[in-house]
């Protein structure tokens, strides 16, 4: 269950970060990760002898932006914990790829900044990362699917 969680998170921190960038080069979508951020994320995790495989994912692509706990930063980056963005698989998916600009509102909240699209990642890491997302930092929702993903792309 809690590996659900922190799996969902995971997910939904990619659709909403807005800290890496989509690009041809790998190595600017790679965020700069600080120790504290990378301890609070293993703690987070800690307590389960398998990380779930989207944990990594996240880790990489989502942390900087909605932090190890999934709760973002107030006005710039929302949180990943229980809100209709996140219960909504297909928002998610499509987010994650296509990326997000302009105003949303979560929980109450609006943020307005962007999230560049993720569609370099397969449709594997993908499907890890949101169901990551959606089964941690308080949420409860069934995982993603590659093919999912993969119809999702298309």
């Amino acid at each position: 269950m809690k590996q659900t969680t922190i799996y969902l998170s995971l997910v939904a921190s990619l659709f909403f970060a807005a800290c890496s960038g989509n690009s041809s080069s790998e190595q600017e979508n790679k965020p700069i990760v600080s120790q504290k951020q990378m301890e609070a994320s293993e703690q987070a995790s800690a307590g389960s002898q398998v990380a779930h495989p989207g944990k990594a994912v996240y880790d990489k692509y989502c942390l900087v932006c909605h932090q190890a706990d999934g709760s973002g930063v107030p006005g710039m980056y929302p949180p990943l914990t229980p809100n209709e963005w996140i219960a909504d698989k297909d928002k998610m998916i499509h987010v994650a790829l296509n990326g997000q600009s302009g105003e949303i509102e979560v929980n109450g909240e609006t943020y307005n900044n962007l999230m560049p699209p993720h569609d370099y990642l397969s449709d594997q890491e993908l499907a890890d990362v949101i169901s990551y997302v959606r089964s941690n930092f308080g949420n409860d929702l069934e995982a993603v699917t590659k093919e999912e993903v993969a119809a999702a792309r298309k």
